[in-house]
């Protein structure tokens, strides 16, 4: 969450690095910063260095070369900071315009749960799996000449129905031996906390005008709704929003191959 809000402050309203030159108690004081009153207060900071690496929140207030955190943190001389003063868009509203985007942004996921037995062809899919399944993959052997040892094998004599995976054509599984069963399914990415990562499979480009057009949309049904200028902004977010669409579907794996059951 912390790179996700940092990349969309700065290509929503831009944003301003510091080193901190020093620290009294929760207020951070940086040479080199020119801040209006009430500029920052408001806004968020970033903190890329020090013991609070990976920490971002909200500014309490900013004046001139100060500003005061909502809390006092192990902040020290040399610190790298980021600053994205409040305009429309705090830390919250930053956080909620990227869950946004991930509560419907779909990703892949797997599961190693099942157990696979030669004679069993009916497999409860465990709770999180969704019926998405894309790939099944069992542990067994290649018996050709050159290779030993077991293998992960990918399946083509599945299917998935009422929740349940189902494995056939015992010809083919001759070859599986009681071992795990790997699957790979499609699932929703899901909202974070301001703490947790995204997961790497989430495209950057299309998280940012993603969430680019909910603050947009923010601004319009929220702040001014008569604005042009919010609207030409929410249009061109629309834009992005067509162009960029079909990005996380085109990062999902196609469907294994299979051979219907007789």
């Amino acid at each position: 969450m912390f790179d996700a809000t940092l990349d969309l402050a700065m290509f929503a309203k831009g944003t301003e690095d510091y080193t901190v030159s020093s620290v009294n108690g929760p207020r951070i004081i940086c040479n080199d910063l020119s801040g209006r009153v009430h500029e920052f207060g408001g806004g968020t900071i970033w903190i890329h260095t020090g013991e609070s690496a990976g920490y971002f929140g909200k500014i309490r207030s900013g004046k001139a070369q100060t500003i005061e955190l909502m809390t006092e943190l192990p902040v020290a001389e040399g610190d790298q900071i980021t600053i994205g003063a409040w305009q429309e868009f705090d830390t919250q509203t930053l956080i909620n315009a990227v869950n946004s985007v991930l509560r419907n942004y779909k990703i892949m996921k797997t599961n190693e749960d099942l157990k696979y037995k030669p004679e069993k062809e009916y497999y409860d899919l465990p709770e999180e799996v969704t019926e998405d399944v894309r790939k099944v993959f069992i542990e067994g052997f290649w018996p050709v000449s050159g290779l030993k040892g077991d293998y992960m094998v990918c399946s083509h004599y599945w299917r998935v129905e009422d929740q349940q995976l189902v494995i056939y054509d015992k010809h083919y599984n001759r070859y599986m031996k009681d071992g795990e069963i790997k699957l790979y399914y499609v699932d929703y990415h899901g909202p974070v906390s301001r703490h947790d990562k995204i997961s790497g499979q989430v495209d950057p480009q299309y998280l940012r005008y993603m969430s680019w057009l909910y603050l947009c949309r923010n601004l319009i049904q929220k702040t001014h709704k008569d604005n042009l200028a919010a609207s030409d902004m929410y249009n061109e977010a629309k834009i992005y929003e067509r162009d960029y669409g079909q990005l996380p579907n085109k990062r999902l794996m196609t469907k294994t191959m299979v051979f219907p059951s007789w």
